[in-house]
């Protein structure tokens, strides 16, 4: 694999990023009720946390020497809490995947940190598919 192959990789991470930010406002705003407003909770913190990994990714991108997207991932607009939760949780499933196969690239290449700071942000992830495993169970 090449520099190359972990730029375009990269940016694929960073339009789901990118995605996911604008799906989760997108969510807020749908969500009504009193579980609605503990959702609207959550996803705020989601929303900055997202942010900080696309950003994470631009600054990567460009230290690689490649040209940032800033063209987000599309996304499918469920009607109900529920529906929007179970898209997230395998949203959040496939962005485990793609972190954990973008670190052993990193690896492959010699990156250890960039190695390390994937597979971190595959855990991270892979939290918040738990919480919205659990968010699910409960409604």
């Amino acid at each position: 694999m090449s520099k190359e192959d972990l730029i375009k990789g990269l940016n694929e991470d960073l339009a789901a990023e990118l995605g996911t930010v604008i799906r989760y406002t997108y969510q807020s705003s749908q969500a009504v009720g009193f579980v609605g407003f503990e959702l609207r909770e959550i996803l705020k913190d989601e929303i900055t946390d997202e942010l900080g990994h696309a950003a994470f990714l631009m600054d990567v991108i460009v230290d690689l020497g490649g040209e940032p997207t800033t063209t987000p991932a599309t996304f499918d607009k469920p009607a109900g809490l529920k529906a929007m939760l179970e898209l997230d949780l395998e949203m959040e499933k496939h962005d485990v995947e793609h972190y954990q196969a973008h670190a052993a690239l990193a690896e492959e290449l010699g990156l250890v940190e960039l190695k390390m700071k994937l597979e971190e942000m595959a855990a991270d992830e892979a939290g918040h598919a738990r919480e919205l495993r659990r968010l699910v169970k409960g409604l």
